[in-house]
């Protein structure tokens, strides 16, 4: 056909997409083609530059901060640090610096200026100079005091004690680096839950309600955050201005309570030939001059704004303040593990002023405050015990009805085993699988948290191995259930589950505090010898993450799936990251991981992001569309389906499918694609080939196969179906083989008909009138 000159010529240029921020990518650790001892004593030698370093960094801060106004200096290292800014549809950006720069280097600038009277500080104005050095310090400082610990690596150590030392630096890096276990509206709701029925308690010990001090730290970052927003508002319509003397007279009329002239700034401007863009400049440092000034308040000024007794105020203002010089006797380096502003976020200037840049600080270490406050009193701190276990074993008892409407769920099972009586918090079925949950509402000690052994491996012991431990002695008592049903009332008399429809076992701990993200890196107490190397550890949880994987994970068939995979990561992964990295790569990857789950560590770095982007979004009161798993619409569907169908063991069937990977999915689609063709073709000869099979690597045991099948062929439609399965649980290592069959005539959309079938002793009969083709193994 003669070519048109008129018709365009088709580019070979492929168009580039643009890369998905939140798509995941591996890659190689910079470290790994270094050999271990390399590594060692590189680390070593940083170690002792350290050590020279840290003296010296400690005096420069010291003398940076003794320079200048410490509410001032403290105020624009907060307010520039750690605010961000939320754009319309959500996105979040971070404050200066990012995440080089975070709460805890304020915090502990905060401590230092505290170890010093009033008196001791000059009263100049800070100045851009030294607030950079300070930026720029803090972080340094922090690296320092970590990166020193580096010649410990020094002393020879077996591979337990290497394991160990490990544990320790994850706990000390997570406590002096860490903050934000969830995000702040879930820590306030879950709190105040928590209090509200034992609020008397924190009354007649602190003089004030816990659901009142959270009113008040809520209140306090809100007043900063409105304070802040008009502020930039003020400053952007000056900053707008075309001229040198327009953007003065606006400047003085948005801030009619400062004490000089706008008249003196003009002369300055006039004297000194001050351009516009050095009159930004100008502009920004006066205005911080002030704005430590926006974080000072009274009991008084708190009551009227709240409605919340003045008295009460008062004693929370008092309880949780520290004055200048109140931390003099207070070892310098143990403020990066054991800060008091943890405990006491506020700086109390006199008898009734208070002065808080972080109120955040509040809800980052919530617990540990409330705890604080109690300890004068034991038996109000029991109660307080007491009502924790009591709320979480009911919230999470809440989380899952909700999750799984309509399951059989039961709390307080008690059981009997070799004459000793066990209780179970909570069993939850659905469908084939039943959940058994052990909830532990411990306390974790600042001891631990600073990295002391023993008292790390004592929680260990009482907060991840024991309900562990529990809940692995009760599914064994379920699988002997399951391998002889006839068993039920000797093993478990009077259990309150269907057992007789239970074919799978998943274990869950659940967990009130954070420890340090202890409870997705158990591989560590393995290997220092904290955990049994044989020992099936639980997936462990906090509860406020439980909460966010069920509200993210929307369809029963993936909050199972999610569960169960967590526990075959738990048993043979190694990974750094706490729930919600695990989560953001669940949504990437649905665990599908291929044979590098198994002999390869990861660093979920980031992972999470997709998520955070999303609560922050809600936490500003903007909706977004919610993050959800990396599935195909067909996959999606069919999950749908059998789910709605409600038949026995549909859960079986939706964790064989979401055991296959997105570009599976549409390997999948594409071949059967090509075996419909076939089918319409050649239906009438024997052994035409009408299935594709995806064949899992050594060390997955479930196949899945898509077979079609025409109106026709309908009364042959099992036969083949068995045909299928026998063919490809003929494969060694394949236990299980889902057949997804399609009428193609029909157009039965997701699909017509669908079979688990199983490997027994002997396998199905081959019936050679319908050929499996198309087989492959996935994409790994």
């Amino acid at each position: 056909m003669p070519i048109s000159k008129r018709r365009p010529k088709k580019s070979l240029r492929r168009k580039r997409s643009r890369p998905d921020p939140h798509e995941t990518v591996f890659i190689e650790h910079p470290f790994s083609s270094l050999s271990r001892e390399d590594v060692r004593k590189a680390l070593i030698e940083s170690g002792k530059n350290k050590v020279i370093e840290f003296p010296k960094l400690i005096e420069e801060m010291q003398s940076n901060l003794r320079s200048k106004d410490p509410l001032s200096t403290i105020a624009i290292l907060a307010t520039y640090g750690l605010t961000g800014t939320v754009s319309h549809d959500g996105e979040m950006t971070s404050g200066y610096k990012g995440e080089a720069f975070n709460q805890s280097h304020v915090e502990l600038a905060q401590a230092l200026c505290l170890q010093m009277a009033k008196s001791d500080f000059s009263s100049a104005s800070t100045s851009p100079d030294t607030i950079q050095q300070l930026f720029d310090l803090l972080p340094d400082l922090s690296h320092a005091f970590s990166a020193k610990r580096f010649i410990e690596l020094e002393n020879e150590r077996s591979e337990e004690d290497q394991a160990t030392l490990s544990i320790q630096e994850e706990l000390r890096l997570h406590t002096q680096m860490v903050r934000n276990w969830s995000f702040v509206s879930r820590v306030r709701d879950l709190v105040k839950r928590l209090c509200a029925p034992i609020d008397d308690l924190f009354v007649r010990i602190a003089g004030v309600s816990a659901s009142n001090l959270i009113d008040i730290f809520t209140h306090l970052l809100q007043r900063n955050e409105s304070f802040l927003n008009n502020r930039i508002e003020r400053l952007s319509t000056v900053l707008r201005k075309s001229s040198v003397t327009g953007m003065i007279d606006a400047y003085y009329e948005a801030n009619p309570n400062f004490e000089d002239s706008k008249e003196g700034m003009h002369t300055f401007a006039t004297v000194n030939g001050i351009s516009l863009n050095e009159m930004k400049s100008i502009v920004l440092s006066h205005s911080d001059q002030s704005l430590c000034d926006a974080y000072v308040f009274d009991a008084k000024t708190l009551a009227a704004e709240t409605g919340i007794n003045e008295a009460s105020i008062a004693s929370a203002l008092h309880l949780l303040s520290l004055g200048f010089g109140d931390l003099k006797d207070k070892e310098t380096e143990h403020l990066f593990l054991d800060n008091p502003v943890w405990i006491k976020p506020l700086i109390r200037l006199d008898a009734d002023q208070y002065f808080c840049a972080m109120p955040q600080v509040f809800f980052s270490f919530i617990f540990p405050i409330l705890t604080n406050l109690l300890e004068v009193d034991k038996s109000a701190l029991e109660k307080y015990r007491v009502r924790r276990a009591e709320f979480l074993e009911s919230e999470i008892c809440a989380l899952f009805e909700k999750a799984f409407p309509g399951c059989e769920i039961a709390p307080g099972y008690k059981w009997k085993m070799d004459d000793k009586v066990y209780e179970n918090d909570l069993l939850v079925r659905v469908d084939s699988h039943l959940i058994i949950v052990e909830a532990k509402s411990h306390s974790i000690s600042w001891k631990a948290l600073r990295g002391d052994p023993k008292r790390a491996r004592r929680h260990v012991d009482e907060i991840l191995l024991d309900p562990s431990l529990q809940s692995l002695r009760l599914a064994n008592r379920v699988n002997g259930v399951i391998s002889d049903r006839d068993a039920i009332d000797s093993l478990l008399p009077s259990c309150p589950i269907s057992l007789e429809l239970v074919n799978t076992v998943l274990r869950l701990s659940v967990t009130m505090e954070d420890f340090a993200t202890f409870q997705t890196t158990l591989h560590h107490a393995k290997s220092a010898g904290w955990i049994p190397p044989d020992h099936p550890i639980a997936p462990c949880m906090l509860v406020s993450d439980l909460a966010m994987v069920f509200d993210i994970l929307e369809s029963t068939p993936h909050k199972i799936h999610y569960i169960k995979r967590r526990a075959d990561l738990e048993s043979h992964s190694r990974y750094k990251g706490d729930e919600l990295d695990l989560l953001g790569l669940y949504l990437q990857t649905g665990f599908n991981l291929g044979e590098s789950e198994y002999d390869t560590t990861f660093t979920l770095l980031g992972m999470s992001s997709s998520i955070d982007s999303y609560y922050n979004a809600l936490e500003q009161g903007i909706r977004r569309k919610k993050p959800g798993p990396k599935i195909t619409q067909w996959w999606r569907d069919i999950c749908t389906k059998i789910e709605r169908r409600n038949f026995h063991q549909w859960s079986d069937a939706a964790n064989i499918l979401l055991n296959v990977s997105h570009e599976d999915q549409e390997t999948l689609k594409a071949k059967f694609k090509q075996i419909t063709k076939n089918v319409h073709k050649n239906w009438r000869i024997p052994n035409h080939n009408c299935a594709v099979v995806m064949i899992p690597h050594k060390r997955r045991t479930d196949a899945i196969a898509i077979m079609a099948f025409k109106q026709r062929d309908y009364d042959k439609r099992y036969q083949r179906m068995e045909n299928v399965a026998a063919d490809t649980l003929e494969s060694l290592h394949v236990d299980r083989c889902l057949v997804i069959a399609n009428n193609i005539d029909e157009g039965h959309y997701p699909y017509s008909l669908i079979s688990v079938f199983k490997k027994r002793v002997s396998t199905l009969p081959s019936l050679r009138e319908g050929n499996a083709d198309g087989i492959f193994t996935p994409n790994l």
